[in-house]
């Protein structure tokens, strides 16, 4: 029977967003997959639903104090430690699921899950020091790892061009979409966006978007969801349009008030300018909410029956949301009938046979 090992180096991070929510959400599911492998779990405990994945008799849970480490000293430890521990309980597979990995191997076959290449083709959305930690921590191993897994077609063929890979090396499985219930939907006239405020979110222009539009409906507001991120690069006029009228900044949002900002909303908005993958947009259509995305890099692999707009347009975003304003009651249920419907194609379930499907590959 051979033993997987897991890098759950996410756990890290007490409020998880993006990479660090689609990771836990991918290793739960393929743990609770029946499977013939056995799992070796690197992960803090404090991590909210880990704890309990050291329950089965299936997987071995190595609690690991990444909350108590520098982001520094939990590169370090992936690098080098990993493939130590690893391979000293006697795994062949170690699974990486946010982009990083060793660039020593130490005879394991290393799956790595892609999630974007931001860092490398959009320099100039963060901060130095952390392209020069990607470049460090994610480029070597991404060349040497036996498998490198994107989590979308979009992302797939960016890994091809950068590394001239074949394509036995490289896969798509996207990422999955977990349920949720909105308990108490958040009342009011408003729309959604939400998201780290980092440049690529493209928060600028959705708020000038809305500044334009609201004059032609009284009383509605933009809530935004989501907190600055320091390894980025700075926006100096973020802050002063977050302080405009009819902007309400709320902050980061468990996953309850997430689900009943999403149902509350007339639309969400994510207008971005670069995604691997998108997660936000199918979240909210599986709360019946419509979705304005962009036209742009993953999105419309994506996204499906949202509105497609050019970010780089604000009059272009300006007329998408006058378009979901705009709606009927019937036009508005067969939009997010069809979102729903859409967004059931992604599962967590489905990516983690896959994920077990390449384990066996390279078992074998």
């Amino acid at each position: 029977m051979s033993l997987i090992a897991l890098n759950g180096r996410f756990t890290g991070t007490p409020n998880p967003t993006g990479t660090q929510t689609a990771s836990f959400h991918l290793f739960e599911a393929i743990l609770a997959e029946p499977s013939e492998f056995r799992f070796v779990v690197f992960a803090d405990s404090r991590f909210s639903g880990v704890a309990s994945w050291g329950d089965s008799g299936r997987v071995t849970f190595v609690p690991t104090p990444f909350q108590d480490w520098s982001r520094g000293r939990a590169h370090l430890w992936e690098q080098f430690q990993a493939p130590v521990l690893a391979a000293r309980r006697g795994c062949r597979i170690m699974h990486h699921p946010m982009t990083t990995c060793p660039a020593w191997q130490n005879r394991i076959s290393h799956v790595v899950t892609l999630h974007d290449f931001n860092f490398l083709l959009h320099p100039e959305w963060y901060q130095r020091s952390f392209r020069m930690v990607y470049a460090l921590c994610a480029m070597p191993g991404l060349r040497r790892c036996r498998r490198v897994v994107a989590i979308s077609d979009y992302v797939r063929e960016q890994a091809a061009r950068i590394f001239s890979a074949s394509a036995p090396r490289l896969r798509t499985i996207h990422n999955g979409v977990k349920p949720m219930v909105a308990k108490a939907p958040r009342e009011g006239n408003y729309l959604f966006a939400a998201g780290s405020l980092q440049p690529h979110k493209n928060l600028p222009r959705l708020i000038e978007a809305f500044q334009r539009v609201r004059a032609e409906f009284p009383g509605l507001e933009l809530v935004v969801a989501g907190r600055p991120q320091p390894r980025f690069a700075a926006q100096p006029e973020l802050a002063a349009l977050l302080a405009s009228p009819g902007i309400r900044l709320v902050g980061y949002l468990l996953d309850d008030e997430l689900a009943n900002a999403y149902a509350g909303a007339r639309a969400f908005c994510f207008p971005s300018l670069e995604e691997g993958f998108g997660l936000p947009v199918l979240e909210a259509m599986t709360l019946g909410c419509p979705v304005l995305t962009s036209n742009v890099s993953c999105l419309p692999e994506i996204s499906g029956p949202a509105v497609q707009v050019d970010p780089y347009s604000v009059e272009a975003i300006a007329e998408g949301l006058r378009m979901l304003l705009r709606l009927s009651p019937g036009e508005r249920d067969a939009l997010t009938a069809g979102g729903r419907e859409w967004a059931a194609r992604f599962s967590w379930q489905a990516a983690a046979k896959k994920y077990l499907a390449l384990y066996r590959e390279l078992a074998s």
